[in-house]
């Protein structure tokens, strides 16, 4: 009995039982058996039972897989946001970054966990996993370790915690919990720092919020969680983490397992070598066919699958399944996740739950599959679950509960009989299977390693669901199973499924079944025993049926329904299968043989079977006399289920579908679906398959099929496969929306996949259609492969070249053309050793998907015919088992027994070939043939013919296009076995076209067995035609053969013309036939038919040193150098937004840009330009850029130092926030002459967008730089002709006038020394006339001084004081500079040199005769009468008069007071009366300056310099009179001044040699008559003309020889090629030409584009034809076409400006 105690303790110790173990068992009534061994024939032997396996589960594994389903819970910030990873894997972005907990967890009503777990339960659900905290890093618990958190929310006030509100849920229903804890966090900030060492503070940080949450009994269900969910999810590609696993999981088995005295330790998911759940592999609830428990676990890597990355902690798969090891050492539960919505989280555009349909297929591809489902049922913004999704939750379950409540294996009058038991031992007993115990199990005795049971029901049972489940409690090593039945028990067995895995449960499901009989066989491998815990055959729900149902809202009608299907009498086969849709199929291998279905609706479908062995037939509609489509339902592999026929639209109403099998060939036929809805119709994804690339968008078009009535809405939602979060985005939902009569729509992008830097390999996802109303039709889904980028190499690319090599274009009816050209490029670039890996990627990429998209032919079609080759050359091969007809002859004569048919063989070129040919047995193909003529056949065949009886061929055509072949061919045998030979004839097409090819056995003897027929041209007429090719400016254009611009082609032949830019050119665009072809550095003429043209233009596109910019070479000549052309742009810095990088704006004067010049610590960006400068001089710069910095700056460089390094500041030119374009001006000096590179960078931080640099010469490197004498004679001329010059010394502003006009003799030609000396003289006078001087007066009681006080006086100037006493006071004292001097009246300091004190004081008049004041002014007079220039000599001997007689009334003793009063009245009256002499200074100053003018001859005008020197001698005479008037003086001043401001300056020389080169270039093609129309001819010969007159005008202005440029470019460009006016107007292209990109703009004055010249800004150029129009459309004249008004005005405007260039030069003459 030991046996029975072990069997009784596991059961008491996993203490689980089967799903729902709350169905009561019923007992097996037992039979006798005809064979094997049933519960009767055992008894009790105490056998041994067998040794379980080294790798079991534990309990908590053992309970899961037994439980079978489990719930996620994802809820926080994603739910609110609408996002599922609130992190953007395109751009590493936190999408939370910067807002706080409380604004992105916005919960404000209660969390009701109740009903989320209450559902779940009863539903059907063992355990809850709640993600406590997502990728985000947000935790839904109170954390102590971060504010992170919910406690930082209005949750609750802060006091809310829904992981401990769910948790007290689970413990009320006493569900088990599992705790989802993700590992990446990006909200904290020791993620990845210390580079992700394992001992950074991250690990420490993690752990702790292990411990908070697991130590706390409020946490879990009753304190203990099960399972620990460690996401491996990581969207960083640059911030690595080392998990440290280890501490971890100490930590969780602490709390949760063995150590904390629970019986088993807790589950692990992701935790590497310590995973005890693994991940299946994708996110759709699937497990593969084949699954084992069982992982390996060696040199410290856990091991899940063979297609897993090398070094994957995780395990995880690469191909979407994690199938597990069958000797593997580590028990691992493979664990399917899905979602019960297209989102883990919550959203309300991903909030439609999945169809139960869905739901089904999930639990049985998982449960089904021995993995457990873990299904996200995800809360919304209210804390809540949608009624919905939680319907679907309830629903779900019911239909579990209903499939699985009823086990037919155990019904009344049912014997189970094993085909051996072990021991016949009663505790192995059959019986054990069905007993719902998973702790016992029936087995076999040791050497048995496959055995069966055998389920026998005394009337037959309808089912469709069996179930067996493996004794994994002892391990899992069943390696092969099959499930068979018999309709009766006098049947034979029919399979009802087989494969290799069982383990915790297989599930087999099938249409439903009617049996007396079911049998299971299992085997395992040498040493084991297969053990069955439990077996059981059910029927499933409706909900859970497999049907081949049509989609919800499609009629779907079986083919056993007789009210619709009405087949003839004879030839109609009924048949049952589990594979058959219903079970049921009806077949035909009669041809003739039919059926009609009618039906209602818009659109039919017919379903069947497809098999190497069936055929084809017709099928009408309505119409019974003409086919609607002849369908093949012939494949290479069986399928059944499939569709067959899919109809047209159809008018909705009443129709009548009718289907006759056309040959022998069977054709199968299982049920018709119909959209049958007013004519709304149904949507369908066009394709079922797609591919794709990391980090590109894919764009998918959606079909709407059976109507276009009314409005369709529907979702395309993305589904995680093997491809999760990380490799595309999840959260790309699109709204489909179908307008009434639309019928088809793209969605771009329907998916986007991320580019992932690591190597996943291959990864699929799927795109599922999905609608609340029921109009999602047959293809709802299609299946998308993003291709792994970084798994790509170029041996990978090499070997599928290989294998695409071997493909041969006969065995494809589409594709091929696309594939060639892929397969072309991919060898290309794999020959290419300098290939990127980008190259390699794209080349790899597109030849893959080229090579998927092929469509293998079948047979040829009247749709798709075989096609005769014409061309000289070239062969085609005709597979014969490609047949458009096989028609068998049912005649006596024709061996009936033996029909014709295709057949396999290995020896066949696409192994098979037709066989058993007999007389009156036909073969036909539909081909084409191009031309008529002569041609060469090679036959393959194999014949076993007797030599007198040889087998023949006859080859006709229907309608007599083909002259009739009749072929004998010999036997061909070795050794007396047959084998292929060859037979070689010609037959002549005697009429090109469409035909019907037939070849038949031309006698009673058989035809032979026919592999291909290969078919050569060998007499067939072809033309010749001539390509022709022209290149314009900036590049070549060349092809073999070329000659004269020509290429000659033989018709059928190709030519393919290399298109090659020049040196810093680009192709503009090529146009074939005139009709534009877009940028082509190359073209071929496929199929040559006719005559054809091809033209290619070129546009510059950036300096080179073979074409490099050219510095202007002539003074004061501007040329521009575009930022966008440079030769090469180094982006250093590894910016994401502000890149070095061309941009384009309207903004910029040719629409393109530097975006920027940045400069860190990873690099410095820069922009380089080969250029040329003949002249080494100083050129004058001016910028246009944009700043938003005041400290933006930009530096340049020459590379070898040929260009004085500098910077430049360019400041912000924001205008009301908003940037505005600005220029700058500096000097660049060029040292150096010649070619150099010239390099702009950064010099310190970031630089502006620069749009060009205007450049003009201003100093030849050995001129004398002027430019500061120049400024100092300009600042010294605003001092000498201020209007308050007066204030400054009058002889010092001659000195200045002197030293200027000194200055203006020097020029470019003198020495720099003496420009320098002289800058500093005029400097250095300049600042000593401006010096100032202060002069303080005072004065005593009794008088006063004016000024008083400080005065400022100016260097050289004198200065007046009047003294004046006051009534009975005079001048006591006057101290000058604290010396006492004589007491005067006035005082003046003259000519003043340094500061001055003046200091007066005054006493009380005496009582006796006061004398002093007449001595105060008679001292005043005499200062006076020394003044002798100051005044006139009449005036001075009046006052000296007065003086002689006041000095003797001074002198008189006894004078009285009257004396000496009057005395002093008459000398102070004279004093007032002095006339003062005529003020020259001004007249001084203005000769001095007029004759400084005079000196410059080089500059002025002879006639302009004699009247001024005339003015000069005039005043100089005035200069000369002592007795000229001041009214003299001035008059002569204004004369002077105004004769030296009527000086004219010579006129500047003109540059002529631009308009001599334009007027060159014009009459090398003015004759090309045979070329451009005689009109534009006309007006090309004006325009040089009018320049010629210019050209011979000495007198011709700058302005009128740029004018006469302009219009000779302008009559160029317009020049009209005469094949124009054949052109289709509507091609706008033609008239789009870039009239700037030729070298006819490269000059100084345009540099490529018209309006960027220095010289441009004229009256030609003003206007709103330069507002922009730069950019994008030329803004000079088109070429006229014909009916085009706005063209023809243009050619008029064109004669008009080179006539006004003949009238401006002839008026300039004349003047």
């Amino acid at each position: 009995m030991r046996k029975k105690a072990l069997s009784m303790l596991m059961g008491l110790v996993l203490g689980v039982t089967t799903i729902f173990s709350s169905v009561g068992t019923t007992g097996v009534t037992v039979y006798a058996a005809e064979n094997g061994v049933t519960d009767a024939d055992c008894t009790d032997k105490d056998t041994a039972a067998p040794t379980p396996d080294d790798t079991v589960p534990d309990a908590n594994q053992y309970k899961y897989q037994k439980d079978e389903l489990a719930a996620f819970c994802h809820f926080g910030p994603n739910t609110f946001n609408e996002l599922e990873w609130g992190f953007d894997q395109s751009t590493q972005k936190k999408l939370y970054e910067g807002r706080t907990p409380d604004e992105i967890f916005t919960l404000e009503s209660d969390f009701d966990a109740e009903t989320l777990v209450n559902t779940l339960k009863n539903a059907g659900f063992k355990k809850l996993i709640v993600t406590a905290k997502h990728h985000d890093g947000f935790c839904i618990w109170n954390s102590s370790y971060t504010d992170y958190d919910i406690a930082s929310t209005s949750y609750k006030n802060g006091e809310g915690d829904i992981l401990a509100e769910i948790s007290a849920a689970c413990t009320a229903a006493n569900m088990d919990m599992g705790l989802y804890l993700s590992p990446w966090d990006v909200a904290e900030s020791t993620f990845g720092s210390d580079g992700g060492s394992i001992n950074n503070a991250y690990n420490e940080y993690y752990n702790n919020q292990l411990k908070e949450i697991l130590s706390n009994p409020k946490y879990g269900n009753n304190g203990h969680f099960v399972e620990v969910w460690m996401d491996g999810a990581n969207g960083y590609n640059n911030v690595p983490q080392t998990y440290n696993f280890e501490k971890w999981y100490a930590t969780i088995q602490k709390y949760e397992g063995r150590e904390a005295d629970y019986k088993a330790d807790c589950m692990l998911f992701g935790a590497g070598t310590h995973t005890t759940v693994r991940w299946i592999g994708n996110e759709n609830g699937f497990a593969d066919d084949t699954t084992w428990a069982k992982s390996t676990i060696r040199d410290g890597q856990i091991y899940n699958d063979d297609s897993q990355r090398t070094g994957d902690y995780k395990g995880d798969p690469t191909d979407g399944y994690s199938n597990g090891y069958e000797d593997g050492n580590h028990w691992t539960v493979p664990e399917a996740d899905a979602r019960i919505t297209s989102g883990w989280f919550w959203g309300t555009q991903k909030n439609t739950p999945r169809t139960l349909t869905n739901l089904a297929e999930m639990y049985f591809r998982s449960v089904g599959h021995n993995a457990t489902l873990l299904l996200n049922v995800p809360p919304n913004n209210e804390g809540k679950v949608d009624k919905a999704i939680q319907d679907r939750v309830v629903e779900f379950g019911q239909n579990v509960q209903d499939t699985f409540r009823t086990n037919l294996a155990k019904a009344d009058g049912t014997t189970i009989t094993a085909s051996n038991v072990r021991g016949n031992d009663i505790d192995f007993k059959p019986g054990n299977a069905v007993d719902d115990a998973d702790a016992t199990y029936w087995t076999t005795d040791d050497g048995t390693t496959s055995g069966s049971l055998t389920i026998k029901w005394d009337s037959a049972k309808r089912f469709d669901v069996v179930s067996i489940e493996e004794a994994i409690q002892n391990g899992q090593h069943i390696n092969s199973y099959k499930v068979e039945y018999k309709e009766n028990d006098n049947a034979s067995w029919q399979t009802m499924e087989s494969g290799v895995t069982v383990g915790s449960k297989r599930l087999i499901r099938t249409s439903p079944i009617s049996a007396t009989q079911v049998r299971i066989t299992v085997g395992t491998s040498t040493g084991k025993v297969p053990q069955l815990s439990e077996v059981g055959v059910y029927k499933a729900s409706k909900g859970f049926q497999l049907s081949g149902a049509a989609p919800d809202g499609m009629d779907s009608t079986s083919v056993n329904d007789k009210t619709k299907f009405k087949f003839s009498s004879s030839g109609w086969n009924p048949q049952t299968g589990t594979t058959y849709i219903n079970g049921q199929n009806t077949w035909s291998n009669k041809a003739g043989a039919s059926f009609t279905y009618e039906f209602d609706g818009t659109k039919v479908y017919l379903m069947g079977t497809k098999d190497p062995g069936h055929g084809q037939a017709y099928v009408y509609i309505d119409d019974m006399d003409t086919p609607v489509a002849t369908i093949d339902t012939h494949d290479t592999v069986r399928s059944t289920g499939a569709k067959i026929f899919e109809s047209a639209d159809l008018k909705n109403g009443h129709h009548t579908l009718k289907l006759v099998a056309k040959t022998t060939a069977a054709i199968g036929v299982e049920a018709a679906y119909v959209i049958n809805n007013g004519g709304k119709g149904m949507l369908e994804i066009e394709n079922e398959t797609y591919t794709m690339n990391e980090g590109s968008d894919l764009a998918v078009k959606i079909k709407r099929v059976g109507g276009t009535t009314g409005e369709i809405t529907a979702k395309l939602e993305p589904n995680p496969g093997s491809a999760i979060q990380k490799h595309f985005n999840t959260e790309l939902i699109s709204t489909v929306q179908f307008a009434n009569g639309e019928s088809e729509k793209e969605i771009s992008p329907a998916a986007h996949a991320n580019r992932v830097p690591t190597t996943d390999g291959d990864v699929y996802f799927t795109l599922e259609l999905s609608s609340s109303s029921p109009v999602i039709g047959l293809s709802s889904s299609a299946k998308v492969t993003i291709l792994d980028a970084d798994a790509i190499t170029r041996d990978s690319l090499n070997t599928l070249i290989t294998e695409s090599e071997g493909l041969k274009e006969h065995l494809y009816s589409e594709g091929w053309t696309a594939f060639a050209a892929a397969l072309s490029s991919a060898k290309t670039v794999a020959a290419n050793v300098n290939a990127t890996d980008t190259q390699i990627k794209n080349a790899y990429s597109t030849l893959y998907a080229a090579k998927e998209a092929l469509v293998v032919r079948t047979q040829y079609t009247t749709d798709d015919r075989f096609q005769f080759p014409w061309k000289p050359g070239t062969s085609a091969t005709l597979e014969a088992e490609f047949a458009t007809e096989v028609t068998n002859s049912n005649d006596t004569d024709s061996d009936p027994d033996w029909p014709m048919h295709i057949t396999d063989n290995s020896d066949a070129s696409n192994g098979k070939f037709v066989t058993d040919m007999a007389y009156k047995d036909v073969i036909t193909y539909a081909y084409h043939a191009e031309k008529a003529g002569t041609y060469h056949v090679v036959m393959r065949y194999r014949s076993g013919s007797m030599e007198n009886e040889k087998n023949g061929i006859k080859i006709t055509e229907a309608n007599g296009k083909i002259t009739e072949k009749t072929l004998e061919v010999n036997p061909t045998k070795e050794n007396n076995n047959v084998v292929f030979g060859t037979a070689e004839f010609d037959i002549e097409v005697t009429e090109a076209g469409d035909g019907m090819i037939s070849v038949t056995a031309p006698n009673t003897n058989k035809g032979p067995g026919i592999d291909y027929f290969i078919i050569t041209p060998k007499n067939v007429a072809v033309e010749s035609y001539d390509i022709t090719a022209t290149a314009g400016e900036g590049g070549t254009i060349t092809a073999e053969g070329l000659a004269d611009g020509k290429v000659s082609v033989t018709e059928g032949e190709s030519a393919t013309f290399t298109i090659t830019a020049n040196d810093g050119y680009e192709v503009s665009d090529v146009k074939v036939d005139g009709t534009s072809v877009g940028k082509r550095t190359s073209y071929t003429f496929e199929n040559v038919t006719a005559a054809h043209t091809i033209e290619a233009t070129f546009a510059f596109t950036k300096y080179t040193a073979a074409n490099p910019f050219e510095f202007p070479t002539t003074k004061g000549t501007t040329k521009t150098l575009e930022a966008e052309y440079a030769t090469t742009i180094t982006e250093a810095c590894g910016a994401t937004e502000w890149r070095c990088e061309v941009n384009s704006e309207a903004w910029a004067s040719n629409g393109k840009y530097i975006n920027s010049l940045n400069k860190t610590s990873t690099g410095a960006d820069s922009v380089a330009y080969a250029y040329n400068a003949p002249v080494a001089g100083t050129y004058k710069v001016t910028v246009t850029y944009r700043s938003g910095s005041d400290t933006n700056k930009l530096a340049w460089s020459e590379q070898d130092g040929k260009i004085t390094a500098d910077q430049v500041a360019t400041p912000n030119s924001k205008v009301n926030n908003a940037l505005q374009a600005k220029t700058v001006e500096f000097n660049m000096v060029v040292t150096t002459a010649g070619a150099g590179t010239l390099v702009f960078t950064a010099p310190d931080g970031d630089s502006p967008q620069t749009d060009k640099f205007d450049i003009e010469l201003v100093k030849l490197a050995d001129e004398a730089d002027l430019t500061e004498l120049q400024t100092a004679i300009t600042n010294a001329e605003a001092i000498l002709n201020a209007a308050d010059k007066d204030k400054y010394s009058a002889a010092a502003l001659v000195e200045l006038q002197e030293l200027v006009n000194a200055g203006k003799q020097l020029t470019t030609a003198s020495s720099q020394a003496d420009v320098d000396a002289k800058k500093a003289e005029i400097t250095a006078k300049i600042a000593d006339i401006q010096t100032q001087f202060t002069i303080t007066a005072t004065a005593g009681n009794g008088g006063k001084i004016a000024p008083t006080g400080a005065t400022n006086v100016y260097k050289g100037t004198s200065k007046a004081f009047t003294i004046t006493p006051n009534d009975g006071y005079h001048v006591d004292s006057l101290t000058v500079d604290g010396t006492a001097v004589d007491v005067v009246t006035e005082y003046t300091f003259s000519d003043v040199t340094a500061n001055h004190t003046i200091a007066v004081t005054f006493a009380k008049d005496a009582m006796t005769v006061a004398k002093e004041n007449l001595l105060a002014a008679i001292n005043t007079a005499n200062e006076k009468l020394a003044q002798t220039d100051a005044y006139t000599p009449a005036s001075l001997e009046a006052l000296q008069n007065a003086v002689d007689e006041a000095q003797t009334v001074y002198n008189k003793a006894d004078a009285t007071q009257t004396e000496v009063d009057n005395a002093k009245a008459n000398v102070e009256a004279k004093i007032a009366a002095l006339k003062e002499k005529a003020d020259k200074s001004a007249l001084r100053l203005a000769v001095t300056a007029a004759e400084g003018e005079a000196a410059l001859t080089d500059k002025y005008t002879e006639e302009s310099i004699a009247a001024l020197q005339t003015a000069i001698d005039a005043a100089n005479r005035v200069l000369a009179d002592d007795n000229a008037t001041q009214a003299e003086v001035d008059a002569q001043v204004e004369a002077v001044n105004a004769a030296k401001a009527a000086l004219e300056e010579k006129k500047a020389p003109v540059v002529k040699e631009e308009l001599e080169k334009a007027v060159a270039d014009a009459t090398e093609v003015v004759g090309a008559t045979d070329k451009y129309t005689e009109a534009s001819l006309a007006a090309l010969q004006s325009a040089i003309d009018a320049a010629n007159e210019v050209l011979q005008n000495s007198d011709a202005t700058q302005d009128e020889i740029d004018a006469a440029v302009q219009a000779v470019k302008e009559a160029r460009a317009a020049l009209k090629a005469k094949d124009d006016d054949k052109k289709d107007d509507s091609n706008k292209d033609d008239d789009k030409k870039d009239d700037n990109n030729g070298s006819d703009n490269n000059g100084g004055n345009n540099n490529g584009n018209a309006n960027n010249g220095s010289n441009n800004n004229g009256s030609f150029n003003n206007g709103s034809s330069n507002n922009g129009t730069a950019n994008g459309t030329s803004n000079v004249a088109k070429a006229a076409k014909t009916g085009d008004t706005s063209n023809v005005a243009g050619m008029a405007m064109l004669c008009l400006a080179a006539g006004l260039v003949v009238v401006m030069a002839k008026r300039r003459r004349t003047n």
